[in-house]
């Protein structure tokens, strides 16, 4: 029996699709280099913050994921290469999800020019780790499911599903008038100290 949390949300109706693991995701899957400031946040974090009394998982099958929020990645590596997530074949009837570790992270880069305040995701967690089948599209059960493994529907924001940029350090900008008043202070003592030296 599948039992739904929900937070501003409801988890997609499917109907029982049971079958063989479906491939991983590979560089043809718009494998792109980490951008600056969008590291994504791990599954883990993700499942700690926002489901406190869920069981320490070793993972998660995400169910759904908010097409219209932008383009989803994610990350087996930390963050160094990112993965296009096929919505497409996730948020379809059936029950297809993407197997992804604990310490895999997770971000959605909006479409341009559309203004995204919060994103539908939608997992249940496991607990043994997928292993060769990280970042992988693979059937579950809706039902037999223990109450460890219901499905969890969040609504999250941007910050908390991409984390916080890094901090930037900039420059403070200088001021150009106060240089050219120090560089002519400098060359006044400097012309008179040589006038000093000569009548010495």
């Amino acid at each position: 029996m599948t039992t739904h949390a929900l937070i501003h949300g409801s988890t997609p109706s499917a109907s029982l699709h049971r079958g063989a693991d479906r491939r991983p995701a590979t560089a043809s899957d718009a494998m792109a280099p980490a951008g600056a400031g969008l590291g994504g946040n791990t599954l883990a974090q993700i499942v700690e913050e926002h489901c406190p009394d869920m069981l320490a998982a070793a993972g998660v099958v995400i169910e759904h994921l908010d097409a219209q929020a932008g383009t989803w990645q994610f990350s087996a590596d930390q963050g160094q290469t990112w993965r296009a997530i096929r919505t497409d074949l996730i948020n379809r009837p059936g029950n297809l999800g993407l197997a992804l570790d604990r310490d895999a992270r997770l971000r959605v880069l909006p479409f341009g020019g559309h203004r995204v305040t919060g994103a539908r995701v939608a997992f249940h967690a496991v607990q043994r780790s997928h292993g060769p089948g990280n970042g992988s599209y693979r059937a579950y059960a809706p039902d037999e499911r223990d109450a460890g493994s219901r499905t969890v529907t969040l609504v999250l924001s941007l910050a908390a599903i991409n984390g916080a940029p890094p901090v930037v350090h900039v420059p403070r900008p200088r001021n150009k008038r106060a240089m050219v008043q120090r560089a002519a202070a400098s060359v006044g003592v400097g012309a008179s100290l040589s006038g000093s030296m000569a009548m010495a």
